[in-house]
């Protein structure tokens, strides 16, 4: 994937990379990423990040810790865990069933499109059931974002055991608006295309998604979107939301799943949107 866009960079008004000790490895790691993406590198010399931001100038930094790369702010920190997905996973190595494989009815060797990627719960619940034959590729409309994902997939963190480690480092993850990238993808590419739009009313319960709501793209799912995702989906559609969102009476998918009991359902379309030409 490379890293995070020097384009999408250039307009944020103040970021600089550091390190979170003094390692040379660690240095040179988040040098070598600072001039790939044309922001100013600040070495540790042994100060506190409150000096960093004040020397730097910045609201945002990108620090290269011993494992991992994580954005931080004044009161926001945003680095990859893997949230719901180890419970999930456990819950399907031991026999148990889960909604969003149900509602994409995964088989063994799909290839899936995460158009929404996020942290990767979902496309590493759905990498688990595609197997080592099948595909997940997640998009992320943020490139720091996508970046911190991508590395923290290859990172094997979240306490996953080997097998498990070794799929998540099979998910690709893209950069980029996935309205522009589903229409340059060529026709049935994909077995499902997925959404999980970013929920626009905080969720008191997810304390883990955070750090990732001053960075998430929280435009709505445009029916224009849908239809691109038809065109490249071979089987489905599917977009998860709230079970109370007015999304459900905006978008009219043609089947609904879940409970109304439920925190979630999941909108399924048909394929076949129109094509692009």
């Amino acid at each position: 994937m490379g890293e995070p866009s020097k384009e999408w960079v250039s307009e944020l008004q103040s970021l600089a990379v550091t390190t979170s000790t003094e390692k040379a490895g660690l240095e040179l790691q988040a040098a070598q990423v600072a001039q790939k993406l044309g922001i100013p590198f600040w070495p540790r010399d042994g100060k506190p990040l409150a000096t960093i931001y004040e020397q730097a100038q910045c609201d945002w930094l990108l620090i290269r810790e011993q494992h991992r790369w994580i954005i931080k702010g004044k009161g926001e920190t945003f680095f990859f865990h893997p949230n719901m997905a180890k419970l999930r996973v456990k819950n399907l190595l031991q026999g148990q069933r889960d909604a969003l494989i149900e509602a994409m009815a995964i088989r063994p060797g799909d290839q899936i499109l995460d158009c929404t990627i996020g942290l990767g719960a979902d496309a590493i619940v759905a990498q688990m059931a595609v197997g080592e034959k099948g595909v997940v590729v997640g998009i992320e409309s943020n490139p720091l974002i996508a970046f911190i994902v991508a590395e923290g997939l290859r990172s094997g963190l979240g306490g996953f055991t080997p097998e498990v480690q070794d799929l998540m480092k099979r998910i690709a993850v893209y950069p980029g608006d996935h309205q522009r990238m589903l229409a340059l993808l060529p026709k049935q590419s994909f077995d499902v295309v997925y959404f999980d739009p970013m929920f626009r009313a905080p969720n008191v319960h997810s304390s883990g998604l955070a750090g990732l709501r001053p960075w998430a793209d929280m435009r709505p799912i445009a029916h224009t979107t849908i239809e691109l995702a038809r065109r490249v989906a071979r089987r489905a559609v599917v977009i998860k939301e709230r079970t109370v969102s007015k999304e459900w009476q905006r978008l009219q998918p043609e089947r609904l799943l879940g409970s109304s009991y439920a925190p979630v359902q999941y909108g399924i379309w048909s394929a076949g949107g129109f094509s692009v030409r």
